[in-house]
């Protein structure tokens, strides 16, 4: 019989954690996973096993092993069950799932921690000179969004970017994404984050996280506003085409953040989100050449090099070829 991944369990305990306030799950919707890594999960507490079975007034439950036993109250009488699956809950402890996570993350400086009752705020992620505070978000709604930014930006220093990652499915719309990213707040999903890696089923791949970047002079020479998606470049509004916009701020962020290259695959899948359309490396060739003509055909723009302002590497990806102090994001 071939199990679920370590990781998938993972996935369905964040799910069902986020799904219902007990956080709880039985015993049959275990049976997929290999009993090994049950036990593994067991061991550290992130599954408890109910113990109090309540009687039904008729007759007295017993575990006995891998068993379920009953008994009659009125005639003592035993009546022995092998699959007690229908029967066996566990409790799931967000706390202990939490520290896995932590610790399989690499995360540092404080955590975890519960900030509310929708929040756990996990450590800091620190990669590559870029920093940002991981929480994890249980309901995470467009209704229940100012909440949790209020207990953040209560606890948290507001210069500090944070990436808030739901146990669930969020959608929210993306004007709301948006406002939180003038906040510096990025929203991510914990499924989406998780591998498949044997040793390390509660690692979060951070690194695919966009982490909003901290505002810069107003008087920069590329000037991006993200909520009215436009661009301006020595005050002068960039022809930048709708389904090229997010390409462009994934390009100005990472030129902000490390200056370094956006790789194609990651420019093919800000496009394919854009357009809701499949993405692929030759389109992602085809974004930057409009993009560079936006800065190279207006009239009204002088001394434009002939790349555009953005260099481009075979096999590699493309990258702004500005100083960061020369990028600023309008809020």
């Amino acid at each position: 019989m071939a199990f679920a991944s370590a990781a998938d369990l993972v996935r369905l305990l964040l799910r069902q954690s986020d799904r219902h306030p007990i956080r709880a799950i039985g015993a049959t919707e275990l049976g997929s996973y290999d009993p090994t890594i049950v036990r593994s999960f067991r061991n550290l507490g992130i599954l408890i096993e109910r113990e109090d079975l309540r009687d039904d007034g008729l007759n007295i439950f017993h575990l006995v092993g891998d068993a379920l036993v009953t008994v009659d109250a009125e005639t003592g009488e035993c009546e022995r069950h092998e699959d007690t699956l229908d029967v066996r809950t566990f409790d799931i402890d967000i706390a202990a799932l939490c520290r896995a996570i932590r610790e399989q993350s690499e995360l540092v400086g404080p955590g975890p921690t519960l900030m509310s009752s929708r929040v756990w705020r996990l450590g800091r992620h620190d990669r590559h000179g870029r920093s940002a505070e991981i929480c994890l978000v249980r309901r995470l709604r467009e209704d229940t969004a100012q909440e949790i930014v209020d207990h953040l930006r209560g606890a948290i220093d507001g210069e500090v970017p944070i990436a808030l990652i739901g146990l669930g499915s969020s959608n929210m719309p993306t004007a709301v994404t948006r406002q939180l990213e003038v906040l510096r707040i990025a929203v991510a999903r914990a499924e989406d984050l998780l591998g498949d890696c044997p040793d390390r089923p509660f690692a979060l791949d951070l690194d695919r996280i966009r982490v909003p970047t901290a505002p810069q002079s107003k008087t920069s020479r590329l000037q991006i506003d993200r909520i009215g998606r436009r661009a301006l470049f020595d005050g002068v509004e960039l022809d930048v085409e709708p389904r090229d916009f997010d390409s462009l701020v994934l390009l100005a962020e990472e030129a902000v953040a490390a200056g370094g290259w956006v790789p194609r695959e990651g420019l093919s899948a800000t496009l394919q989100a854009s357009t809701r359309r499949v993405g692929n490396p030759e389109q992602a060739d085809r974004c930057i050449n409009r993009l560079r003509d936006s800065f190279r055909k207006d009239t009204r723009l002088k001394g434009v090099p002939r790349n555009g302002f953005i260099e481009r590497k075979s096999k590699v990806g493309a990258r702004l070829d500005l100083d960061s102090s020369e990028i600023s994001f309008i809020a």
